[in-house]
């Protein structure tokens, strides 16, 4: 099995001088780094992990419907702290991952916003409650992704006290821990609102909430389009979502580089929309997993006939020919029997071997309802998983993250 040798994190772990690394191959592993200990067997309730600018790793034990829940923050300099397991609420888990800066992560948990930093490891939530009427705050929709300007660190949300009849629109100022911009969802008259999916292009500075509500009896299923400002600058209605419940996409809508969103909901469905609108379509030639962004275009992964596979979807929102998705399955037969893992959970650090490693979440590498970090040019992060024991009536796995190349073809 080769090694893809990642010169920022080699370099500070081991003291070598930094220089140029190639692309990997896809399915050409880095450096295993042991993140900790997880309750549970194989397919494990976990997130794909992302990373700051400064190459501190951020891994996430949890989903939407596993209330309980931990982030792992690494170093970069070695050394893993996991202490964090802050959400709100009783009835949902994680969502995911809001976004990135230069050196911390955000994810949005619940009802609960939460920041972490990369040196530290330490998190804290985002206005857990208002700072005019000290009333709770729950966050009922995030943008999934976060805008750092030399004067403000913000995200959109919208934002919801127990006495609102319905959510505000409202810029979240995360340095601050302040809100600005705040607007009340209209129509006055809306109620019952409920939060389908959201989704962001930061590139395009643009957000997006699918969400459904009443006037009377009827039923209004819109897409609204918000800038980085907290303004909404477009509705579209979508069909085919009047049942569907809260939460009912899985991961995030993403973006491909024209503005076309695309989410995969819980029955299986397919759901595009931009702009000018969108619809519900059914999925065929594999079961779906999920709706991947990568460099630009999207990508409906799944599997069948025991194989990973994936398909593009074009820019009218169509699914193209599903294919064997290769990259996965090289990953998969890249691990072998055993593999070599760095321990540098307290420094300093030693190496030890796991047997049997296996990918952590889903049933291939890359197979996940949320799209996949960038780390690197052809190069994501993923979760594999070691020894598993039992300790306190329980089962518990070891993980270790680990830059992989990857490929969408």
């Amino acid at each position: 099995m080769r090694l893809l040798v990642t010169a920022t994190l080699l370099g500070a772990l081991a003291g070598l001088g930094g220089g140029c690394v190639p692309t990997p191959e896809p399915g050409e592993y880095g450096l295993f780094r042991y993140v900790g200990n997880i309750i549970g067997s194989t397919p494990l309730a976990l997130l794909p992990p992302i990373n700051d600018r400064e190459g501190n790793a951020y891994v996430l034990a949890g989903a939407l419907d596993e209330l309980q829940l931990k982030l792992f923050v690494g170093n970069r300099a070695g050394g893993w702290t996991g202490s964090c397991a802050i959400t709100q609420g009783n009835q949902l888990g994680a969502h995911g991952f809001v976004g990135r800066a230069q050196d911390r992560a955000w994810y949005w948990a619940g009802g609960a916003l939460v920041g972490a930093s990369g040196r530290t490891g330490g998190c804290y939530q985002i206005l857990e409650h208002d700072p005019n009427s000290a009333a709770r705050l729950d966050f009922r929709a995030v943008v999934p992704w976060v805008r750092e300007t030399p004067s403000r660190t913000t995200t959109v949300a919208w934002i919801q006290a127990p006495t609102d009849p319905r959510p505000f629109q409202a810029v979240i100022d995360l340095n601050n821990n302040v809100y600005t911009s705040i607007k009340k969802l209209s129509p006055d008259s809306a109620t019952d609102v409920t939060v389908l999916g959201v989704g962001g292009s930061l590139s395009r500075g643009e957000g997006v909430v699918l969400a459904r509500y009443l006037i009377g009896e009827a039923v209004h299923v819109e897409a609204r389009f918000i800038d980085s400002d907290g303004h909404t600058v477009a509705k579209a209605s979508v069909g085919g979502l009047d049942t569907l419940p809260a939460y009912g996409i899985r991961g995030y809508l993403q973006s491909n580089d024209l503005g076309l969103y695309a989410g995969l909901d819980i029955e299986g469905q397919l759901v595009v929309l931009d702009s000018g609108g969108g619809q519900r379509r059914a999925v065929e030639g594999m079961d779906p997993v999920g709706v991947h962004r990568w460099q630009g275009e999207l990508y409906l992964v799944g599997s069948s006939a025991g194989e990973p596979k994936l398909a593009r979807i074009d820019d009218d929102g169509d699914v193209g020919k599903v294919r064997r998705w290769k990259a996965s399955v090289a990953a998969a037969n890249q691990l072998g029997s055993k593999i070599a893992v760095i321990d540098d959970r307290s420094l300093p650090s030693h190496d030890t071997v796991w047997q049997g490693p296996r990918t952590a979440m889903g049933a291939f590498p890359f197979l996940h309802e949320h799209s996949l970090d960038h780390y690197a040019d052809g190069t994501t992060t993923w979760l594999i998983a070691g020894p598993s024991f039992s300790a306190g009536g329980e089962d518990h796995t070891a993980i270790a993250y680990v830059p992989v190349g990857i490929a969408y073809e």
